[in-house]
């Protein structure tokens, strides 16, 4: 039996010895402006929901 690592298993190993290069600071913040976020109420008036339901009873 002999102690030679396979090729490919070499290469494998050499793969993970160097990490991969920096990401500039620049290239992680956003470019544009985000949406407002969309209405909880989804555009109803909570207040005229009440009276239709409670109040018309």
């Amino acid at each position: 039996m002999t102690d030679e690592i396979p090729a490919a298993a070499k290469a494998d190993a050499d793969r993970f010895k160097h990490l991969p290069p920096a990401v500039k600071l620049e290239d992680t913040i956003a470019t544009h402006d985000p949406e407002d976020p969309p209405a909880p109420n989804l555009g109803r008036d909570p207040d005229i929901d009440f009276i239709l339901r409670y109040g018309a009873g």
